[in-house]
């Protein structure tokens, strides 16, 4: 867990002026949250798999702003909310092998 939240701390930080289409959001969700949502969020690693998650948007974003006391570090501080919107819409449209 150190290690992953040393990892965390190497992330893009907080882009307040970052609209949506100025964001990476495969390169974001790679370097941010690719530690633990294993094949892009596709397969289960650490944390759960993300494609076809039943949870809604909101649920989505309240997870990733606050983290889960099971392993998951909040993002809240880390991510703006284009930041954050960007990365419920690249968990929206995971494929296989997209």
């Amino acid at each position: 867990m150190v290690a992953y939240a040393l990892a965390c701390a190497a992330t893009p930080g907080h882009a307040d002026d970052a609209a949506p289409a100025d964001i990476n959001v495969k390169q974001l969700f790679a370097t941010s949250c690719g530690w633990c949502h294993q094949n892009g969020g596709r397969t289960q690693g650490r944390g759960p798999k993300l494609m076809g998650t039943e949870k809604t948007d909101e649920e989505i974003i309240t997870q990733i702003r606050k983290g889960n006391p099971r392993g998951m570090p909040a993002f809240g501080q880390t991510f703006n909310d284009a930041q954050i919107h960007a990365i419920v819409a690249y968990i929206r449209g995971l494929k296989d092998g997209s």
